[in-house]
């Protein structure tokens, strides 16, 4: 039960939204023109519930994962004469296009909303992100370690892209796994050029092995280990290990594990105030531990309503041109297939984002959305990018596709679609359960 209120439910949430607004879209624009919206379902599968008014059955299904909408005469097969106003195919092309595009319309705009509501409630990020790229740690056992990086070196361009803060070094690294990128350096008012391989992670991005100094949070903590003894609570500040400054995660974890069953003196800041506590790290095969999950600092950036609009347009915008982006790399082989997130990551995230409460659900559900909507829109049948694809074909030949043709285009794009999903889904499973 646990198991489902934590996950099961933000994924159904997360999913069921931009679907149902997508199918909304499809519905409202149907309506509109006078076609015949047979089914309006809330959900999928056998019918639960429901009543019919106007013409259109709306009920509710068991497998709470969105919708769907079926419209009258949406394929020669689905019947109504042609000559019936209410049939989808006998309204003018221009119309039928409206219908297939408004459900991607609809994601398109559910993001936008939402992201402005998430900037007028007050956006939490690292607060490193949007410093300048000032290198402040290496892992010395990763390649950066061999690479003529050195703390107090700014990062000037990566692969011949400029950088001017973390967050845009951040997104290089994690969209070039496997590579050796030239990276330019400002050290001491000179210009140093060097190259960097990135690591790749779990899901085959990359991984940045160069830190910032940002200072350490406590971001969760293992019940009935030595930091929650100690008193320590989500949120504080360690500022210092025995005197020594605590700048950094990485400078933390070696120097907690470097003390295994030795007591240390632990500087803590809590709402402006400064204590000491002294923690014996547990001794784990020679390696120290008491039970903290670090992180960086967080603000929390909060937006007037004009001002949150502005922002809601640039950063969908930003994240429109990133999925296109990732498609690119996937097709030109600089990503892998495991990039994608298949149900089981997603379910996982829904639950992290809905645990971190109301304003990161609203900002997955956002992202979601823009990405269903921009899928939705690709040539590839069925989906209704496929459908505005053939609609434009047949408005520049001037007469409709022979509809043997269209149906054999419809069945090879469902099966690609099939064996595409198909393989995410064998990824997202191996990553999960058999790393």
């Amino acid at each position: 039960m646990s198991w489902i209120w934590d996950y099961a439910l933000p994924f159904v949430l997360v999913l069921g939204t931009v679907v149902l607004f997508h199918e909304f879209g499809h519905y409202l624009c149907a309506k509109a023109f006078g076609i015949t919206v047979e089914v309006f379902s809330i959900g999928f599968g056998r019918r639960i519930a429901g009543f019919r008014r106007g013409g259109t059955e709306y009920r509710i299904a068991w497998i709470p994962l969105g919708g769907y909408v079926k419209l009258k005469g949406e394929t020669a097969e689905e019947g109504g004469a042609i000559s019936d106003p209410g049939n989808m195919l006998s309204r003018p092309r221009w119309q039928r296009f409206l219908v297939f595009v408004m459900g991607a319309v609809f994601n398109l705009i559910t993001a936008l909303v939402l992201t402005t509501v998430v900037f007028m409630s007050g956006v939490r990020e690292y607060a490193y992100l949007y410093d300048p790229p000032v290198v402040g740690v290496i892992d010395e056992t990763s390649p950066a370690g061999s690479a003529d990086i050195r703390p107090g070196d700014r990062v000037l361009t990566f692969g011949g892209d400029p950088v001017t803060t973390w967050k845009d070094l951040d997104l290089l690294i994690l969209l070039n796994p496997r590579q050796t990128k030239e990276v330019v350096l400002e050290r001491d008012g000179r210009r140093i050029t060097t190259e960097l391989e990135i690591e790749a992670g779990r899901n085959e991005v990359g991984v940045r092995r160069v830190f910032p100094n940002t200072g350490v949070m406590v971001g969760g903590l293992q019940p009935g280990w030595p930091a929650e003894e100690a008193g320590l609570e989500t949120g504080d500040r360690i500022a210092a290990i025995d005197g020594v400054e605590m700048t950094n995660i990485p400078l933390l974890l070696q120097t907690i594990q470097a003390a295994p069953g030795r007591p240390v003196e632990v500087t803590v800041e809590r709402k402006g105030e400064s204590f000491t506590r002294t923690i014996v790290p547990r001794d784990e095969g020679g390696v120290g531990k008491i039970g903290v999950a670090p992180t960086y600092p967080t603000i929390v950036r909060t937006y007037p309503f004009a001002e949150s609009i502005r922002r809601s347009v640039r950063k969908n915008l930003e994240d429109m041109f990133l999925v296109f982006d990732v498609f690119r790399r996937l097709l030109t082989l600089q990503l892998s297939i495991r990039t994608f997130s298949g149900p089981i990551d997603i379910i996982l995230i829904s639950g992290a984002a809905a645990q971190e409460g109301i304003v990161p659900l609203l900002q997955l559900i956002a992202f979601v959305s823009l990405q269903l909507g921009i899928i939705n829109l690709l040539p590839i049948p069925p989906l209704d990018g496929g459908h505005l694809f053939t609609i434009t074909i047949e408005g520049l030949i001037r007469r409709d596709l022979p509809m043997q043709l269209k149906e054999r285009v419809m069945q090879a794009g469902f099966l690609l679609l099939l064996l595409f999903m198909g393989t995410i889904i064998y990824f997202d499973i191996s990553k999960n359960f058999f790393r």
